[in-house]
């Protein structure tokens, strides 16, 4: 009970007491208290556990929470005081706790000593990760002493540079994919293109509602073929470019609507509203990408297999009448809380913990480079807008 006593005291006393808190100044009291009746070693190690980052705790024989250092609610939003008396397999992530328990039944049967492994904590503001080293208490009696620490940065940063490296290792092999399938490609058009002429000369040999299924089969067959040239087109020059230049912002939009084409086509629809076509001076690529993101941030904003005419990706350009373009990127999707929203253009930001979604610091990085300004608003439940202005050219 002491261990459960001090770490309720400790909790409070790292707060900052307010006039009148009784309950408070009490908790203070018996935090004095209780460590006046401690020893000198005692003490130093109850004071290391305040100063910590890490998060000390304690397990009795049944793995309950007896103590928690005040870190822990720093790390989780969750009152020590609230979370003592559970099992520790209680406060870890539903999909964690066979594998917890199973150490901790290890731990207490002295099978092994100690563990160490990387979990999710529940915690309301969604789950963080944490590296779990858990031992056996000299004291015995199954008892078990740990710390969490918190590694949520560090796994979010490992996700983003295996995402990084797979797009650098995709843009090494795509130069290559898109010679090789543009060779196949120029025969098929090639052919196709001879079809079409040669069911001309024919047309008087062969009646002409025949010829006329064969002319709208082939030219069905051709338009495939150069929409998927096209889109090799894109894929090949999807890459690191420094060349500045006059970029069309209209021609870039349509590009990237068609890049997203495959992503959105279970999801929504794409409604073009360009209100100024207008060129700024930068460089394509880098645009090109900044663009991009935002807009696949849209499309995987909306559910998949949702109402196809109700759910949109809007794409708007206009001039502010200041020498400026601005282009908005709207959705009707699931929007961003209002707590997540500063957070928005920060290098480990992700709306989505299974898959992290495009990074949103890479298009403000590039649209700043290129002398523009980029924000967003967002409505839970009825969708985000980003809004790019840059410079036009003169």
């Amino acid at each position: 009970m002491a261990y459960q006593q001090l770490s309720q005291a400790m909790a409070f006393e790292a707060e900052s007491p307010s006039p009148g808190a009784l309950s408070r100044m009490g908790m203070l009291a018996l935090a004095e208290s209780l460590r006046s009746g401690l020893s000198a070693d005692a003490l130093r190690y109850h004071f290391l556990a305040e100063q910590l980052s890490e998060v000390l705790f304690h397990l009795d024989g049944l793995g309950k929470l007896t103590f928690l250092s005040p870190t822990w609610t720093a790390l989780t939003g969750l009152a020590v005081e609230d979370v003592l008396g559970q099992p520790l397999a209680e406060v870890v992530h539903p999909e964690e706790r066979p594998r917890v328990q199973a150490l901790l039944d290890a731990i207490a049967a002295r099978v092994q000593a100690s563990f160490r492994l990387e979990l999710k904590l529940l915690a309301p503001g969604g789950p963080r990760w944490v590296e779990l080293a858990a031992h056996s208490s000299p004291a015995g009696q199954g008892e078990v002493l740990g710390t969490l620490t918190d590694v949520t940065e560090r796994r979010q940063l490992q996700a983003r540079l295996q995402q990084s490296d797979r797009l650098a290792t995709l843009g090494m092999l795509v130069p290559g994919f898109a010679h090789e399938m543009n060779n196949p490609l120029a025969f098929m058009l090639g052919n196709l293109d001879y079809l079409l002429s040669s069911m001309g000369e024919s047309a008087g040999a062969v009646p002409a509602n025949a010829v006329a299924e064969w002319r709208e089969a082939v030219g069905e067959v051709r338009e495939g073929a150069e929409r998927l040239r096209q889109l090799i087109g894109h894929l090949h020059n999807f890459r690191a470019e420094s060349r500045q230049g006059l970029v069309d912002l209209t021609t870039l939009l349509d590009t990237v609507g068609q890049m997203v084409s495959s992503a959105l086509r279970s999801r929504g629809r794409l409604v073009r509203d360009y209100g100024a076509r207008a060129r700024v001076v930068g460089c394509e690529g880098g645009l090109r990408q900044a663009l991009l993101n935002l807009v696949l941030h849209a499309v995987l904003s909306l559910p998949d297999g949702g109402d196809m005419e109700a759910n949109e990706v809007r794409l708007v350009t206009r001039e502010d009448g200041e020498g400026h373009v601005v282009v908005e990127v709207h959705d009707t999707g699931s929007g961003i809380p209002p707590e997540l929203l500063p957070h928005v253009f920060e290098p480990l930001f992700t709306a989505r913990e299974s898959k992290p979604g495009p990074t949103l610091s890479v298009c403000r990085d590039i649209v700043r480079g290129l002398g523009g300004s980029i924000s967003v608003t967002s409505s839970v439940g009825r969708g985000t807008v980003f809004r790019v202005t840059l410079p036009m050219a003169s």
